[in-house]
């Protein structure tokens, strides 16, 4: 190995300007898409923060293969991507300390990056390897730490939303899509569960020349302050599919319970508005399936307050403002606990954008 490859070996993401040359190529090309013709697919319509996560995950795996097979990066893409290679490279992150949801992120970062530079390569293997694993999947934390990462439930709901389109029917498609936006919204904006619940377009959410916001009265909060913050960039095109594919599927159903849903945002699997318990219980259910224990829609308040002082104390008062506290004192005990955790990985885009403001 060159004394340029050891240096390679030592990095824990591969930057794209160390990528193999093809490679960047065929991804940056995805991203402008100013050649119609090219052997690539089109991520330009995405959201920065999901080709960001795709390339950070694609350097992760490009710098396993340097430490492992550095001879692999003379070869094409789809070569490198094998079932071999990709088996040792999840016994590393597993053996690394890794749980089974982060190797499970990874496995769908690897699978988006060879389904793009390479969109005629056979890559159904890496699904099945990540199918495998969720069936097996065991909580790596402690019971007694409820705290799960906000950029954890985040890339949770976007997975149930990735995969939804494989469930039999359109009623379980929507049901799962649903739950995955609700848990991914809730990651980046952690509403309390009752209004979250009573959500309503044209009132609580309102469009305005293509841009969703969220807006609450004084009288609708508990700190009986105006809530005014727009919707998450990063699930503009989620909302988008809710309300033009599923919600309608759901408003079709005609349950035992069914009721007129009105602009309610959330629908049930009766046909009727969501009731507060009924999200508890889904949110509840998806997280436990994923992490071994129920993270509660209030527990998504505590993750961004902890992942924020965790990532970057200087910023902890920040939380205040995203939690719709009054003062930062009802903020501060979580400040307190996550000087005792062991810090995470940066918290997502909407929490780094704050850092970057500095």
């Amino acid at each position: 190995m060159a004394k340029s490859d050891h240096k390679i070996a030592k990095v824990a993401l591969l930057r794209i300007e160390r990528w193999p040359e093809k490679d960047r190529e065929q991804w940056l090309a995805s991203l402008s898409a100013s050649d119609p013709f090219a052997d690539v697919a089109d991520r330009s319509h995405l959201r920065p923060i999901s080709n960001a996560k795709v390339e950070k995950g694609y350097g992760r795996w490009l710098s396993f293969l340097a430490r492992s097979r550095p001879e692999l990066f003379v070869e094409e893409a789809g070569t490198r991507i094998t079932p071999e290679t990709v088996s040792a490279y999840v016994a590393e992150l597993r053996a690394c300390g890794n749980g089974d949801q982060t190797v499970m992120n990874r496995l769908q970062e690897l699978h988006t990056m060879a389904t793009t530079i390479v969109p005629a390569g056979a890559f159904g293997f890496i699904r099945k390897i990540e199918a495998k694993l969720r069936t097996v999947a065991k909580p790596v934390r402690s019971k007694r730490d409820k705290i799960i990462p906000s950029d954890e439930l985040f890339s949770l709901g976007c997975s149930l939303m990735q995969s939804a389109t494989a469930l039999s029917t359109p009623r379980l498609q929507a049901l799962q899509f649903r739950d995955g936006l609700i848990i991914a919204f809730l990651a980046l904006r952690p509403l309390r569960r009752k209004n979250l619940t009573e959500l309503t377009l044209g009132q609580s959410l309102m469009c305005e020349q293509g841009s969703w916001f969220l807006l609450l009265s004084a009288d609708e909060t508990k700190s009986h302050q105006r809530f005014e913050r727009a919707w998450p960039d990063e699930l503009l095109t989620a909302l988008e599919t809710y309300l033009s594919v599923h919600r309608p599927v759901l408003m079709a159903q005609t349950g035992r319970w069914a009721s007129p849903v009105g602009d309610r945002l959330w629908v049930s699997s009766e046909g009727s508005p969501q009731t507060q318990m009924s999200i508890y219980q889904q949110i509840r259910l998806r997280t436990k399936a994923a992490f071994g224990q129920g993270v509660n829609p209030h527990r998504f308040r505590d993750s961004a307050a902890t992942t924020l002082a965790i990532e970057d104390p200087a910023q902890v008062r920040v939380s205040a403002r995203i939690l719709g506290h009054r003062s930062f004192q009802t903020t501060e005990r979580y400040y307190q606990h996550a000087e005792q955790n062991q810090a995470h990985r940066a918290f997502v885009a909407g929490l780094q954008k704050l850092r970057i403001k500095r």
